[in-house]
């Protein structure tokens, strides 16, 4: 694969532009967030925070919540399962277990819901919102479990509660793409209003199969649809969402490539099966399965607000239900050598009851009680050399005698989960200008696992398989049951202080937690493990500015943290363990600028710096302290520019850029360069033209301008297959938009 070498010097140099006074008076509008549980000016939060709002997001055209990773320092993407599976990470702490089963180290948080497994956060589809907030840091407090790295909420559009209006957006692209997209608002009485959003999209696939009569991969095929009722009375108010999405898509293309460099040598697969890549470019395949994905998202949230002169108190319950099935060609190759079948439904409860003080004096709180449950019911199956290759090598191909050629592996399992919590936040205000905050969370979890079972038979017969249960013989794993509990206290102390009524300082300590956790992927007796909870201690220093009466903001963090016991998973001679690492050592920096240079331009900068390694890991007898963490870039930074071309009473035309760097990183705890993806930027431009005030607006657009060629995810399967095993990220694409907004 072609490696990208670049420097972010672009945008460094935007990050720490001149920002020198003009004559003309404009200032930015102000960014209320609810990081913290409550409605906020993000210049009042003592938190490191980056919110899109949607002129942003329409923009940037994100389509789902890993590419809301290039305008945040120190957000990284890790595409672990190829667009199936939506991770992110945060100042080095991510998930490379991507076992159906599993949770991630960022929390994603729709409208206040908690979405962490894997069948629930896959189907989450970015349509119709108010906005984005990245909440960067441990959010142990306020959020619970699993936002170790911290947090991301979605907060949807609700009610506008104005008369009737709406919108319907249409789109073309290339790779055949098409979307429709739209939203109908309107007011049914005095205290009660509904709004109905929609989106369906598709496209022809990016990677082309040359493998004759084949489909391409990549493609996509999503739809969803959200209803939201809004009652306002005197002391009440009342949202009810209702939302189901479905997704249906050939599997990203997997790119294998020989180890050894070449097919004469052997090419990929177990035994010299003399396969290799040739000629083909980045972005071409001669795969022998292009199966659907399969994703469904259903569920309905009630938030519910009774206000008080003192309190308000709220209550979130949400009932969700999602299904997965990924099939993969994990061999890239016009053969049966190795390909998989990931499936699982996970059905979800969840509860939050809080209190929130409005104190006319110096004290206040956030007080509640969190319970969730889900189950999951999971099945994994890997198929080893179905056939084997171009017919030219004498390997057996009988699984009831070799017990490995021309098997498949397959395991099922339920898993529960139950959570409960209580927290309480408060703030008091030592003096005019400072601030104290400290917080604490109890977690009571419990994790477990019934009927894992694990067995195996003919990999040609499995294809049209559809019941569980053993074919030829047991691998060892007959009905296992095995029970987890946890319980953890993590919390929060801090001081901001107002220099200026537009300055803030401010330090903190806090803790975060990830639960327990069970391999999803054990087939033998010896990965079926339980890895411990993750923990982090995390000091951050930081300050939030505005001037230029204004028109800049300018802020920055300084981190520091002691990770234990990191989850991580694990390839060696065929068999898949999650691990716990010892502790690693994190620390970095991040600035954040916007600032409306002209009353034409507005531009937003970032700049993450990053120093993430072991200081506790070992494997097999390898020393991997002082190794740097999977996905933890030593410098990534973000650009982005808005600048209005042209203007008068009815028309407008404007230019959006923005650009994302990343250096050099490593997937894996090995550090193999061989695996590492270099330094790259990905360019996006926008042409926004709106008419008649903005009743009608059409926007072209090219994202990956220059159609660089990167990997977000890599792993080493040389020994078993002879192959370094890659996930692409998306080539160049453009097209077109319009909208029509009533």
């Amino acid at each position: 694969m072609r490696k990208i070498s670049t420097t972010a010097g672009l945008l460094l140099a935007a990050s720490g532009m001149s920002l020198s006074a003009l004559a003309q008076q404009f200032t930015l509008e102000e960014v209320v967030v609810t990081a913290q549980k409550k409605s906020e000016s993000l210049q009042d939060v003592p938190v490191s925070v980056t919110a899109l709002g949607q002129d942003s997001l329409g923009n940037f055209k994100f389509r789902n919540t890993q590419e809301i990773a290039s305008q945040a320092p120190n957000v990284q993407m890790l595409g672990s399962n190829g667009d199936a599976q939506l991770v992110l990470g945060m100042r080095g702490v991510t998930q490379s277990d991507y076992s159906p089963n599993g949770t991630g180290a960022v929390a994603l948080y729709v409208d206040e819901v908690y979405m962490g497994a894997t069948p629930l956060s896959s189907g989450v589809q970015l349509f119709d919102l108010e906005r984005i907030e990245m909440l960067l840091g441990p959010q142990g407090t306020l959020y619970g479990k699993n936002a170790t790295g911290g947090a991301v909420n979605v907060i949807t559009t609700k009610p506008k509660m104005d008369g009737t209006s709406g919108y319907l957006n249409l789109g073309l692209g290339n790779y055949g793409y098409y979307n429709v997209a739209g939203a109908f608002d309107t007011q049914l009485s005095d205290s009660l209003g509904m709004r109905l959003a929609f989106t369906t999209m598709e496209n022809d696939g990016y990677v082309e199969n040359k493998l004759p009569g084949a489909d391409d991969q990549s493609q996509l095929g999503e739809s969803a649809v959200r209803l939201s009722f809004l009652y306002e009375g005197d002391n009440l108010d009342a949202l009810l969402r209702l939302h189901k999405s479905r997704t249906r898509a050939n599997h990203t293309g997997i790119l294998m490539v020989e180890a050894d460099q070449g097919a004469a040598n052997g090419g990929v697969g177990l035994g010299s099966t003399g396969y290799g890549r040739g000629d083909l470019d980045f972005h071409e395949t001669e795969s022998n399965r292009a199966e659907e994905k399969e994703f469904d998202l259903q569920g309905a949230n009630l938030t519910l607000n009774y206000h008080t002169d003192s309190y308000t108190f709220t209550s979130i319950t949400s009932f969700d239900n999602g299904e997965y099935f990924v099939p993969e060609d994990a061999d890239g190759s016009p053969y049966r050598l190795l390909e998989d079948d990931f499936s699982a439904e996970t059905k979800q409860f969840t509860q939050d009851l809080r209190v929130t003080s409005n104190f006319t004096g110096p004290f206040n709180f956030i007080a509640g009680l969190y319970y969730g449950t889900d189950t999951t019911d999971g099945e994994t199956r890997f198929r080893w050399l179905s056939d084997f290759g171009d017919g030219t090598q004498p390997l057996a191909n009988d699984c009831s005698s070799t017990f490995f050629y021309g098997c498949y592996y397959a395991n099922s399992y339920e898993q529960h989960r139950d959570t409960k919590a209580i927290y309480v936040n408060g703030t008091y205000q030592l003096t005019d200008t400072l601030t104290l905050t400290a917080g604490l969370r109890y977690t009571r979890d419990s994790i477990e696992v019934e009927d894992y079972s694990s067995w195996y038979g003919d990999a040609q017969d499995s294809f049209a398989k559809t019941t569980d249960g053993p074919s030829l013989g047991s691998l060892g794993l007959d009905a296992v049951d095995q029970k987890v509990d946890d319980t953890n206290t993590s919390g929060k102390i801090g001081l901001d202080w107002f220099v200026t009524d537009d300055i803030m300082l401010y330090g903190s300590y806090s803790t975060g937690y990830r639960g327990s956790a069970f391999n999803g992927f054990a087939f033998d007796p010896s990965e079926f493990s339980q890895v411990d909870p993750e923990e982090l201690k995390a000091w951050e220093i930081g300050f939030k500015s505005t001037i230029q009466n204004g028109r800049t903001r300018i802020n920055g963090a300084f981190f520091h943290y002691t990770y234990e016991n990191q989850q991580f998973l694990i390839f060696d001679a065929g068999l898949q363990r999650l691990m716990n690492a010892g502790e690693s050592e994190i620390q970095g920096l991040e600035l954040q600028v916007t600032s409306q240079l002209t009353e034409k331009l507005t531009v937003n900068a970032g700049i993450g710096l990053l120093d993430a390694e072991y200081t506790e890991l070992s494997y097999a007898g390898e020393d991997l302290s002082g190794n740097t963490l999977p996905s933890s870039p030593e410098v990534n930074g973000n650009l982005s520019l808005d600048y209005d071309l042209w203007e008068n009473d009815s028309a407008y035309v404007q230019l959006h850029y923005d650009a994302n760097y990343i250096s050099k990183q490593y997937f894996e705890p090995f550090n193999e360069n061989r695996l590492s993806q270099e330094g790259y930027t990905i360019h996006n431009v926008r042409l926004n033209l709106s008419l008649d005030d903005e009743k009608h607006s059409v926007g072209l657009y090219v994202k990956n301008l220059t159609d660089e060629e990167y990997a977000v995810y890599s792993t080493n399967l040389e020994t078993d297959w002879n192959g370094l095993f890659f996930f692409r990220g998306a080539p160049r694409t453009y097209g077109v938009d319009y909208k029509y907004n009533f």
